[in-house]
């Protein structure tokens, strides 16, 4: 069984796809585990009738603190942290077992455009979802719309025809890396890891960084890896964007670089291929100019 656990606060369009696709999606047996941080519409009563297991914090909490909440009780030998954000795929769930068991995982993620092994593809797809997105309209959609603009973002036939073509050409395939939206881990991996550290803002850098420098030096863990052929589609920030309450942990949060030093989060950290190409060198340039030249007008508004 899987134990799917995930933090939710508002955001009913996008925890509706999420559950639409996770009920018609999911063939292996799983228990929903729901942490509400102080959702306030409707959001909390939509995974209760789901017949979700619900731990209602009065307040907004982290998100490392809430997947340690959500660990705490799950019950399953795989666990799932899912972003309540995203869209996933047909056989996601079945893709990512088999490929965790063939290659010997305790700790994985599933693919999708952001994290495609070829950065020429993944800058294609990604440059398409920017701009479907633009100015954040999706934040204001409901399930239906937020629906059919994954779907624009994939082709003619869509999101689930494009993943169904994927996972049969990666079927197999792993590669390094790590998917914060999306972290499937087994029981034993918590044996070793323990919990995730609630003082990391990018808590899954520091997973991933914490299992490849722990395989490194013990050998009891594989480095984190990506499934391409277990997929989703991450809407990407939505809570973020859309002005979420303060959060009420009372522990201090810390960057990545206040932890790790440069050198290990360059051998550690969840690097993907790049673009080498000249075309590369120019995007990056253009990109540095108009940050220079961004910077340089809001001192002159200052």
């Amino acid at each position: 069984m899987i134990s799917i656990i995930t933090a939710v606060h508002n955001q009913l369009a996008v925890n509706r796809v999420f559950l639409d696709t996770l009920q018609k999606n999911t063939s292996t047996p799983y228990e929903l585990i729901i942490v509400d941080n102080h959702s306030t519409d409707g959001s909390l009563e939509l995974f209760e009738q789901a017949g979700a297991i619900m731990i209602k914090n009065p307040e907004n909490h982290c998100y490392p603190d809430s997947q340690n909440m959500g660990m705490s009780i799950a019950k399953g030998d795989y666990f799932a942290f899912l972003n309540n954000d995203i869209y996933l795929a047909p056989n996601w769930d079945t893709q990512a077992i088999q490929a965790m068991e063939k290659h010997d995982l305790d700790i994985a993620s599933l693919g999708g455009f952001e994290v495609l092994e070829d950065p020429l593809r993944r800058r294609k797809y990604f440059q398409r979802w920017k701009w479907l997105r633009r100015g954040r309209r999706h934040l204001k959609m409901n399930t239906e719309q937020l629906k059919k603009l994954v779907d624009n973002v994939y082709g003619r036939k869509g999101f689930e025809a494009w993943s169904l073509n994927e996972a049969s050409e990666q079927h197999g395939h792993v590669y390094p890396g790590l998917n914060g939206a999306a972290v499937i881990t087994t029981r034993k991996a918590w044996d070793i890891m323990k919990e995730w550290d609630v003082q990391m803002e990018g808590a899954d850098w520091d997973l991933a960084i914490r299992t490849g420098k722990m395989s490194a030096e013990v050998g009891n863990i594989k480095p984190a890896h990506i499934i391409p052929s277990a997929l989703h589609h991450h809407f990407s920030r939505v809570t973020f964007h859309s002005e979420p309450e303060p959060r009420a942990c009372d522990h201090s949060h810390r960057k990545i670089e206040d932890k790790w030093t440069q050198e290990e989060i360059q051998k550690y950290g969840p690097h993907l291929p790049q673009d080498t190409s000249w075309r590369s060198d120019v995007r990056r340039w253009v990109k540095k100019l108009r940050i220079t030249r961004t910077k340089v007008d809001r001192e002159k508004v200052g």
